[in-house]
């Protein structure tokens, strides 16, 4: 979890991205370079090409590795679940590579899982060792639509335990027959959701009791007012 230093850095380099007139939201690239900036980390130019490998941030000195995320929701009210993807995950297609020869979609639901199960954990196993990560984790910007509020939540990556999980189809409400959401429980509470059609695989979590929490009051530069203070900052550090 950040440190007290880290949460401040988190405040102030959220304020200062939503006062950019050229951003509309923290995602994707923003959210990564913020997060480097709050770890104090290097962030590379992303002109020189953008890896598909899990963690997005890493810290070379103490082994960590981050897969970052944003989400938009409704509220951020501890005990909320949210659902995000986490890997486009076409086990049918690398069946015989994963181990599971004759894997179809009406495969028994247990043996999908199991290979879905597997290629996430080989995802995971192989990008630690490509980036040199020994802790991975999932960090999380939870945001509403209106820019202001926002949690931060984070959540340990280990690989996953098969026995642990049970599986079964959803239950399309129009038809009352079996959907297109292949549902991973532990204890009975919704972890993985596998989408037959997009072969997206989603994980679930919950906003915890105690989340690290900002309401950030929004302040944006104009146009003109941005470009001038990026243009001096430039112009001070080539003097």
């Amino acid at each position: 979890m950040l440190t007290s230093d880290e949460v401040e850095r988190l405040r102030e380099a959220i304020i200062a991205t939503i006062a950019a007139p050229i951003v509309g939201s923290i995602e994707d690239y923003s959210w990564e370079a913020i997060f480097h900036y709050v770890k104090n980390i290097p962030l590379s130019d992303p002109t020189s090409g953008r890896t598909k490998l899990l963690h997005d941030a890493v810290d070379l000195r103490t082994q960590t590795g981050w897969s970052l995320k944003t989400i938009q929701l409704p509220n951020l009210t501890p005990g909320l679940t949210f659902a995000f993807v986490i890997q486009r995950a076409d086990v049918v297609t690398k069946a015989s590579t994963l181990g599971f020869h004759g894997l179809t979609v009406d495969s028994p639901p247990v043996t999908l899982g199991e290979a879905i199960i597997r290629h996430w954990n080989q995802k995971l196993i192989q990008d630690r060792h490509l980036q040199g990560v020994i802790d991975s984790y999932e960090s999380i910007l939870c945001k509403k639509k209106n820019a202001i509020e926002y949690v931060y939540v984070e959540f340990p990556l280990t690989p996953f335990d098969p026995a642990q999980f049970s599986w079964n189809w959803s239950i399309d409400r129009s038809t009352g027959k079996a959907g297109k959401g292949l549902q991973g429980k532990v204890d009975g509470k919704l972890t993985l959701v596998w989408y037959k059609n997009q072969k997206q695989l989603f994980k679930v979590q919950t906003i915890p009791a105690q989340p690290i929490r900002f309401t950030i009051e929004r302040n944006r530069l104009t146009p003109d007012e941005y470009v001038k203070a990026i243009l001096l900052t430039l112009q001070q550090k080539l003097n």
